[in-house]
């Protein structure tokens, strides 16, 4: 009876869904799936894409980041760690942070980061997720001032892509 009864345990929760509320609420609408590979690990892929311009100000961005999770349990329940690349596209304009005061950037980046995460039931396909991540960015991008081309340039980067608050939905 165990014989057959171990294997649907991964079977039983195959797939989830998910959207990060971090950066949601950021304005920068984000959707994810994650596929259990084994009783301990998961393949996950996120997308984000924010094609919106508020008044003056562009910042347009999409990226696409698949992960490789290892669970100290089982899938989609209790801590994980994870390592992922993640690359995308950028257009920011008239955004006064980080140097870019007047300056519009427009390019790419790729990278990789590792990532660590907690798995919370609310109920049966129901889950909460709290991450943190780091990840090294490469960005190849123009930069113009006053719609006038400086020319191309190349920058490394640190953000915080894998971090996130997700709300998951599980798929038998």
């Amino acid at each position: 009876m165990l014989l057959v009864a171990a294997p649907l345990s991964v079977m039983s929760q195959t797939w989830a869904a998910k959207t990060n509320l971090l950066t949601d609420a950021l304005l920068i609408p984000s959707l994810g799936v994650e596929y259990a590979l084994s009783d301990r690990s998961t393949l996950s892929l996120t997308g984000t894409y924010m094609p919106f311009t508020v008044g003056d100000r562009k910042y347009k961005n999409w990226s696409i980041q698949p992960e490789l999770r290892f669970w100290r349990y089982e899938p989609y329940d209790g801590w994980f760690l994870g390592v992922n690349a993640v690359g995308g596209g950028f257009n920011i304009n008239n955004v006064h942070a980080g140097g870019l005061y007047g300056k519009q950037r427009q390019g790419k980046f790729v990278g990789g980061g590792i990532s660590a995460g907690y798995h919370f039931f609310l109920s049966d396909y129901w889950g909460l997720e709290l991450s943190v991540g780091v990840d090294a960015l490469y960005c190849n991008y123009e930069r113009f001032l006053n719609g006038i081309s400086e020319g191309r340039h190349n920058s490394f980067t640190v953000l915080p892509i894998g971090t996130g608050i997700s709300f998951v939905y599980i798929i038998d």
